[in-house]
């Protein structure tokens, strides 16, 4: 056999070991890959993974389910992004099933789960059965949790002292929002006009009063104390100008709030004054998760007392900014070009929220009760609820108070009307922003093509 045949042989062979090396390399990736299967999401909203509240409901699943989603053939890629959703259901966890069905094929079972519409769909667990109206992450999330809770939870709104109202669709002044949201994970809503000096009603597992502006009537404070002290639980929120007798009530658990406003110069939202609170840090021991920084407009401080803060049962829950500090003058606003004056306000970071441990009644009867309170209640209406991690901050403490832990997670961030990815820029960030683009980037395209062009006019002239 010539040189040249031995060659061709050898060339051959290699080019057939190169081929299977490479085939079983791709084969190991593969199966690699199935075993451990990761998926990472660019997209704005996280869209193509679950949140990290979905994944909680999911997975505290201990019983098998089905989901039965229905779609049309009219709408393109509806079965697709069903498929999608479901699929990360049901790597979440196992016991999750799902089935899509072809609602123009299959009228009967469409009638049987009295579904009308494509996109829609029913959660089914044995013989009880939950409708789902928008198959989505949402929807599948919000018919999981009713599925599991085996009671009515109650959420009391206690609105006649000037608080802010579940049912007022007002945009700066209602809390329609909170209440929807409340609604999707579970918890009924209720309006008390005042607090019932006979006691709450047993169904509140949570009792909120949102920004009141009027004194609690005699024997209020006294039944909204008895009630904490046998097991209660209760969400305050306060603004600055609140009345005394709110103020009195939560000195009585070890808790002081400061006669100011809390401003933040340096971390303001662009196009805001420093009253917009910038508020990044939360007790991560209470929350059990990394919260989103959120926005408080209008705040004041809220810390414990010496006592409070001896016993043990008052912690801080809510910190401003180290660039922050507590306007001293009354709870009144400042002008807009305030400045930190050092002998009278108080430097940051400062306490604008805290959790508190309330204990029975001292004679050995009722359960210890518990009390979150914050410094501010707009950042929860219909106008504020969806900014940064504001939504986080008012439903993880209403599912602390209600001992849900499941439900303490981060939601998903939702587009504003589906279009744009909002950005949040500070001050700081706003003028840095500026001064790239306006100035810095236009100045370096003009300063080389100056050079280019000196640099050819000089070649030119030789």
């Amino acid at each position: 056999m010539s040189l040249r045949g031995n060659q061709s042989i050898v060339h051959v062979v290699q080019v057939t070991l190169q081929i299977v090396i490479l085939g079983a390399l791709f084969t190991f990736v593969l199966l690699l890959a199935e075993r451990h299967n990761r998926r990472f999401d660019f997209s704005p909203t996280q869209q193509f993974l679950l949140s990290d509240a979905a994944q909680k409901v999911a997975q505290s699943l201990d019983e098998d389910v089905e989901i039965i989603a229905f779609y049309t053939p009219d709408e393109p890629g509806q079965r697709r992004a069903l498929f999608d959703t479901l699929e990360l259901f049901n790597k979440a966890n196992p016991r999750i099933r799902y089935q899509l069905v072809d609602l123009n094929r299959s009228p009967g079972m469409a009638q049987k789960y009295s579904v009308n519409n494509a996109g829609a769909g029913v959660l089914v667990r044995g013989e009880r059965v939950e409708p789902i109206q928008f198959v989505d992450e949402e929807g599948i999330t919000s018919a999981l949790i009713r599925l599991t809770r085996q009671t009515t939870r109650a959420v009391c709104f206690v609105t006649g002292h000037g608080e802010h109202s579940p049912f007022d669709t007002d945009e700066r002044r209602g809390y329609t929002e909170v209440a929807k949201a409340l609604e999707r994970e579970g918890f009924s809503i209720r309006e008390l006009n005042f607090i019932p000096q006979g006691g709450l009603p047993e169904e509140c597992r949570v009792v909120v009063l949102a920004g009141p502006t009027k004194d609690l009537l005699p024997g209020e404070a006294t039944a909204l104390e008895s009630y904490l002290r046998h097991g209660g639980q209760v969400l305050l929120l306060i603004d600055p100008g609140a009345p005394p007798s709110v103020i009195t009530f939560l000195e009585r658990f070890g808790v002081r709030v400061g006669n100011d406003v809390v401003l933040d110069e340096r971390n303001r939202l662009m196009g805001t004054d420093a009253s917009m609170l910038h508020v990044p840090a939360f007790n991560k021991t209470l929350f059990r998760t990394e919260l989103e920084t959120a926005v408080f407009p209008v705040a004041r401080t809220i810390l414990p007392t010496e006592e409070g803060d001896r016993s043990g049962r008052v912690k801080v829950l809510a910190l401003s900014s180290p660039d922050s500090w507590a306007y001293v003058e009354g709870g009144q606003l400042p002008d807009r070009n305030v400045r930190f004056r050092r002998e009278k306000d108080q430097p940051g970071p400062l306490p604008v929220g805290v959790y508190v441990e309330v204990p029975g009644d001292g004679e050995g009867v009722g359960s210890p009760g518990r009390l979150i309170a914050f410094g501010d209640s707009d950042f929860a209406t219909n106008l504020s609820l969806n900014w940064r991690g504001n939504k986080d901050v008012f439903l993880n403490s209403v599912a602390l108070l209600a001992e849900d832990p499941t439900l303490i997670a981060v939601r998903r961030k939702g587009l504003p009307r589906g279009s744009i990815s909002p950005i949040y820029l500070t001050e700081s960030q706003d003028n840095v922003v500026f001064w790239i683009a306006v100035v810095v980037v236009p100045a370096t395209v003009a300063g080389v093509g100056l050079v280019v062009a000196t640099v050819r006019r000089r070649r030119g002239s030789r």
